[in-house]
């Protein structure tokens, strides 16, 4: 997944081109309720139903978001901002999985063939750093979460992140997630406070402008005429 803080960075790029944006059909009534929502559907273990992605595809290294799946059961939802918050967070992992993550890196098998099985991967391609690193060192601190942890606070003082969120939002009917248990997630945010800004600069697998320029591009076309995403 996008970390935390990458979906509330996605978020305050959104929340600058509105109002006004005259063609977007949901008014976000509610800052802190938008917020909320882009962290609630990574509040849970069960990510597999709260990310609305198919099952048939669960092997595969990029899964993401299946966006009708939502819509056709939560469509009547979206002018609450904490649904419409959620389905941001969904919108923006199925652009970051199928469309960035290919950009970056490439998955190898053990024959150096692409793939996008995960039993197969054997190593990862940087396309950063023009490198080549064994599977097992790239989803850890090292390279691909050690990133995340090394933007944070760069990401947080560039986009003014408002970090006290308030946990009490009432939930309009998302069935997939209990949504008194993003107060867990809320309990970490100040820990990402741990490295300074400066680290952002060192990262092995993210190019920064390049990725904070692809959320932009994603803000856009989900404020798009006429609206693909949000039917």
């Amino acid at each position: 997944m996008p970390g935390f803080i990458l979906h509330l960075t996605a978020a305050q790029m959104l929340l600058k081109h509105l109002p006004p944006h005259p063609d977007f059909p949901y008014p976000i009534s509610s800052v802190n309720d938008f917020l909320i929502g882009n962290l609630l559907p990574d509040a849970t273990q069960q990510k597999e139903s709260s990310h609305f992605r198919d099952p048939l595809y669960r092997e595969k290294m990029m899964v993401f978001p299946d966006l009708t799946r939502f819509t056709a059961k939560y469509r009547s939802l979206l002018p609450d901002s904490s649904a419409l918050g959620y389905y941001f967070h969904l919108y923006i992992d199925r652009k970051f999985f199928k469309d960035f993550i290919p950009q970056i890196v490439e998955f190898y098998n053990a024959d150096g063939e692409i793939t996008d099985m995960r039993d197969e991967i054997a190593t990862v391609y940087i396309k950063k750093s023009r490198t080549f690193i064994p599977f097992s060192r790239y989803l850890t601190d090292e390279y691909y979460y050690g990133d995340y942890t090394k933007m944070n606070t760069y990401l947080i003082n560039r986009y003014c992140i408002p970090l006290d969120l308030t946990p009490n939002v009432t939930n309009p009917g998302i069935a997939e997630i209990q949504y008194e248990d993003v107060q867990q997630v809320l309990d970490l945010l100040h820990r990402f406070l741990s490295v300074p800004p400066e680290a952002a600069q060192d990262l092995k697998v993210f190019p920064l402008e390049g990725l904070l320029a692809a959320l932009e591009q994603y803000i856009e076309e989900f404020l798009a005429v006429p609206n693909k995403y949000i039917p």
